[in-house]
């Protein structure tokens, strides 16, 4: 008799939405050609020619969203998918290396629905 059930693939939480207030939404953007190797949970700007790339690179730009998944944006831009709201952990997030999190860019996030709570692991 054939297995009627059988594993696929797995996932692990990674603890980076902990909430369901306000829901996560997904939105779609384009990553700005040459951004690199980014991480789900990189919080995006957006640039004025209305592209996103990674919180720090760009003083101008400004906090749009969180990046949905692993992405890598070689030559060409690229398109992504972005959460445009939700409730997410603070301490999973990831900007620019150099760059450190400002009130305005949190107050910026906050008017597309981005909330921030610190959460830990026990």
């Amino acid at each position: 008799m054939s297995e009627l059930l059988s594993i696929i693939d797995r996932t692990e939480p990674d603890d980076l939405i902990v909430g369901t207030q306000p829901p996560a939404r997904i939105g779609s953007g384009v990553l700005k050609a040459n951004a690199g190797a980014l991480k789900r949970g990189t919080i995006l700007a957006k640039g004025e020619d209305g592209k996103l790339d990674i919180l720090g690179k760009d003083e101008s730009a400004e906090a749009y969203g969180i990046l949905a998944d692993d992405t890598e944006a070689s030559e060409s831009d690229l398109p992504v998918d972005i959460y445009i709201s939700g409730m997410f952990n603070a301490n999973k997030l990831t900007v620019n290396a150099e760059y450190e999190i400002k009130e305005s860019d949190k107050d910026a996030l906050r008017r597309y629905g981005i909330e921030f709570k610190a959460a830990i692991k026990y």
